[in-house]
């Protein structure tokens, strides 16, 4: 695979695939991608707190996953990391998984569709593994998008602090209108196709575009739900 590639097919090229459970209740809303060239040192993460090295020669495509809701909060954001070799060749597949990243290249358990590697999305939550049989390790796994939906009210990470705003009765507020509208029993069962039927290639906008669509629509949502009356 030629390095070459402008940003854009370069993210296309290597975008992982996703797998989603069958009642999965909230569709991706955008993926944000940043790319890193091989610098000899470190780069911070323009959407989380890591330093990215790409391998020697190669690169590093970041791929930040939002979505509106998790089933606990308002607002997600998930990654997932691809790292390749001079020669174009995937090198390493790192995923987050509830404030951690993890290995997702694990030799005889990660899939691959042509050059995307296949990332699970946990419903609900969407961390993302690279084999369902994981998240069996998960103690709240359906606790999480029954009982405890909408727990955490509105989630807003440092890097939003000052642009995006809630206060205890708001929070309340999302908890409720989250535990109402979209409280569910995960089937796991995962299909390739998302929830809403888009492609992960049509959602790929460069990073710095994803951030301002992310604080514009979680303004409206905050705005919505403070005003909702059925809450």
């Amino acid at each position: 695979m030629n390095l070459e590639l402008s940003g854009r097919e370069l993210a296309e090229t290597y975008v992982p695939h996703l797998r989603y459970d069958r009642a999965e209740p909230f569709a991706l809303q955008g993926i944000g991608y940043t790319l890193y060239a091989d610098s000899g040192r470190g780069t911070k993460s323009p959407s989380c707190s890591r330093i990215i090295k790409a391998p020697a020669g190669g690169m590093a495509i970041e791929y930040a996953f939002y979505y509106d809701f998790d089933i606990q909060h308002l607002y997600d954001l998930e990654h997932a990391f691809v790292y390749l070799d001079r020669g174009g060749q995937i090198a390493g597949v790192e995923s987050s998984f509830h404030g951690k990243f993890l290995n997702s290249r694990i030799e005889g358990v990660t899939e691959y569709e042509d050059s995307h590697p296949i990332l699970y999305v946990q419903p609900g939550k969407h961390a993302l593994l690279p084999a369902p049989a994981y998240f069996q390790l998960v103690i709240d796994r359906d606790a999480a998008c029954g009982s405890a939906a909408g727990a955490d009210g509105f989630l807003i990470s440092p890097m939003f602090e000052g642009r995006l705003f809630t206060d205890k009765a708001l929070d309340r507020k999302i908890e409720s209108y989250i535990r109402g509208k979209y409280a569910f029993e995960p089937s796991w069962e995962f299909t390739d196709e998302s929830p809403d039927g888009r492609r992960m290639e049509e959602l790929l906008m460069p990073y710095e575009e994803l951030d301002g669509l992310i604080v514009g629509r979680l303004t409206e949502w905050g705005r919505k739900i403070e005003e909702d009356s059925s809450v």
